[in-house]
């Protein structure tokens, strides 16, 4: 009895000396926005803790990363962006700055990029007439969640099946939006919508739809550019007027009180985008109610 007690003794002592179990790094991939972090998150699963620079509610232009994220950033693999968001550039120089190893990937290379010179995003983007809204569709969903993909199978070959699986997955779901709301839009009313600021040219081109942006040159419109958008959306028989939750309603309250529009708040922003997909469908057709007013 004596000598089972004497090697326990030892077991014990052996296994102390060997210090607490290390918990393995954490590892973390960073998206610039909500709905690209919606697709990463699809795609690493568990394997991946995943980040978001520009949180709910905030807008990019003016939005300075935080301590907490610069430090997930210098252990961080990739980094997601949408590649044509200005701030991301001024981003970059920071996080690659802290962290050299740093994969930086363009969810938006590959996507038929709408082309317009009236199509200005100021601080928000860097290239001159280019749509950067490349996530606000099926289509260019399809894209966006293919480069996440490639670039994680990349960067950890060993969950390569893993990410298969969930890129799969993925995609079934994409297809399933794209035919949810393809089958709301079939007796829409008008094929034509009127929108404040143009986030939906991706999600107008996939559906055969004509949107009329109020905003003008990336800035708030002139009395006469309004007077203008109203006299369109008479003419059109618009019959709401579309805004984004971080824009403030007043800038189309007259047009909405000249014409007897509704106003219909939007969020392609949002992190949900199979839901917010499906709604903004439902609201092109009139078939739901809007929340906000």
């Amino acid at each position: 009895m004596r000598k089972i007690l004497s090697i326990l003794i030892l077991i014990s002592a052996f296994i102390s000396c060997q210090g607490p179990t290390k918990k393995p790094a954490e590892k973390i991939v960073f998206a610039s926005i909500l709905p690209i972090q919606y697709f990463a998150d699809q795609i690493v699963g568990n394997i991946y803790t995943s980040e978001v620079v520009v949180p709910p509610g905030v807008g990019p232009e003016t939005y300075n990363p935080t301590p907490r994220q610069m430090s997930g950033m210098a252990r961080a693999s990739a980094y997601f962006a949408n590649g044509y968001l200005g701030f991301e550039d001024a981003f970059m120089e920071k996080f690659q700055s802290i962290n050299p190893n740093l994969v930086f990937v363009n969810t938006s290379q590959g996507v038929d990029m709408i082309h317009s010179e009236d199509h200005h995003h100021g601080d928000l983007q860097p290239e001159k007439g280019v749509d950067p809204h490349t996530w606000s569709s099926p289509s260019g969903a399809r894209i966006v969640a293919r480069n996440i993909f490639e670039a994680m199978v990349k960067i950890d070959p060993a969950n390569k099946e893993r990410f298969q699986s969930n890129f799969t997955r993925l995609m079934a779901k994409i297809d399933s939006v794209d035919h949810v709301v393809e089958l709301i839009l079939t007796n829409i009313p008008s094929r034509k919508f009127m929108v404040f600021h143009p986030a939906l040219g991706y999600f107008a081109r996939d559906y055969h739809l004509e949107q009329l942006s109020i905003e003008f040159e990336g800035k708030i419109p002139t009395p006469h550019h309004v007077q203008k958008m109203v006299e369109l959306a008479r003419d059109q028989k618009i019959a709401y007027i579309m805004i984004q939750r971080e824009f403030d309603v007043e800038n189309v309250e007259i047009i909405a009180k000249e014409t007897g529009n509704k106003i219909i708040q939007i969020d392609p922003l949002a992190y949900n985008w199979p839901a917010e997909m499906i709604s903004l469908a439902h609201k092109m057709a009139g078939t739901v109610r809007d929340s906000g007013h």
